[in-house]
């Protein structure tokens, strides 16, 4: 698992380099160093330092051994501010250096990074890499992974988080209670992170923040990109409320409408357990709270999201 979430954090850096505005590019491990000084890199660097939340559902997966493929399962990562813990793994970015982790000796190949600069003010990446040398750990109990090859990392990020996907789908040599075994594996993990304003958008009228949901269909494991808006109707009123909206590419609806009007505190909204069919849990970020982050399950998908603010209000 922590394998899986440093590779789209750590390779979302590779495609920085290119000067070619989006198309893949080959990355063999010693020009990754050379990305430091990268102002975008920095940038996400400069997130991860700050970051004070981080939050990711869980691992979604599903096997095939001996033939017989298993249904769909979910495994709970709790999030505590900025550290997650799961499957006798911790994750904690604010501890974690990035420049520093950008080394081949942690076990990830990278064989191909696409970078783009969004119009909307994003940074977006994807990549492509071999997890083979990395040792990932226990996932579920008594299920432990030796190796597993395909690895793909989607991520955007602003000034003040990054929403992303790790992925692994490929084969897999491992062992359950103690006995060597061997298939194939499918692995979502959605994730978002950064510094959290901790205070609900304030001002006159409405708001309204648009972005870009990272999401995965569960019956097939297959990633797609799509839209995520968030409306405050009132941010002058005594109890706010935000209403989150997650399309498909197409315009329809992924979402749930339980995650209409849900109530704002501190900057953070939610609703559901980590694991439900109907779950998402978010917050504002920036001071000036600028962007949004989130995360979150259905009985169908399961992503992440972020969001800018679209309107010159006030904070």
């Amino acid at each position: 698992m922590k394998g899986l979430i440093v590779l789209t954090l750590l390779l979302s850096l590779a495609g920085c380099g290119g000067e070619d505005g989006g198309n893949g590019v080959a990355m063999p491990d010693d020009p990754i160093l050379d990305l430091a000084s990268d102002p975008r890199v920095m940038r996400l660097q400069g997130i991860v330092e700050r970051t004070d939340t981080l939050l990711t559902p869980g691992v979604h997966m599903r096997y095939t051994v001996l033939g017989e493929t298993n249904p769909a399962s979910f495994h709970d990562i709790t999030c505590s501010m900025d550290t997650c813990t799961g499957a006798g793994l911790t994750l904690g970015l604010t501890d974690t250096i990035l420049t520093d982790l950008i080394d081949p000796s942690i076990g990830i190949s990278v064989s191909e990074a696409n970078f783009q600069s969004l119009a909307n003010g994003f940074d977006a990446a994807f990549i492509e890499g071999d997890l083979s040398a990395l040792d990932l750990g226990q996932l579920p109990v008594a299920f432990t992974i030796d190796e597993i090859s395909g690895a793909l990392g989607y991520g955007i990020w602003g000034d003040h988080g990054m929403a992303g996907l790790a992925l692994a789908d490929g084969p897999f040599s491992g062992r359950a209670n103690g006995i060597p075994i061997n298939g194939t594996m499918k692995v979502a993990i959605p994730f978002a992170f950064g510094d959290v304003s901790g205070t609900n958008p304030g001002g006159m009228g409405s708001a309204t923040w648009t972005g870009i949901a990272e999401v995965v269909a569960l019956h097939t494991f297959r990633r797609q990109e799509g839209v995520a808006t968030l409306t405050i109707p009132d941010l002058a009123a005594s109890t706010p409320t935000v209403s989150v909206g997650i399309d498909d590419a197409a315009g329809n609806p992924i979402g749930e409408p339980e995650w209409e009007d849900l109530p704002l505190a501190d900057g953070r909204f939610d609703y559901g357990d980590p694991g439900d069919d109907v779950y998402l849990e978010g917050n504002f970020h920036g001071v000036d709270h600028s962007e949004a982050y989130g995360i979150f399950d259905t009985d169908n998908f399961t992503g992440s999201f972020g969001a800018r603010r679209n309107t010159e209000q006030a904070n």
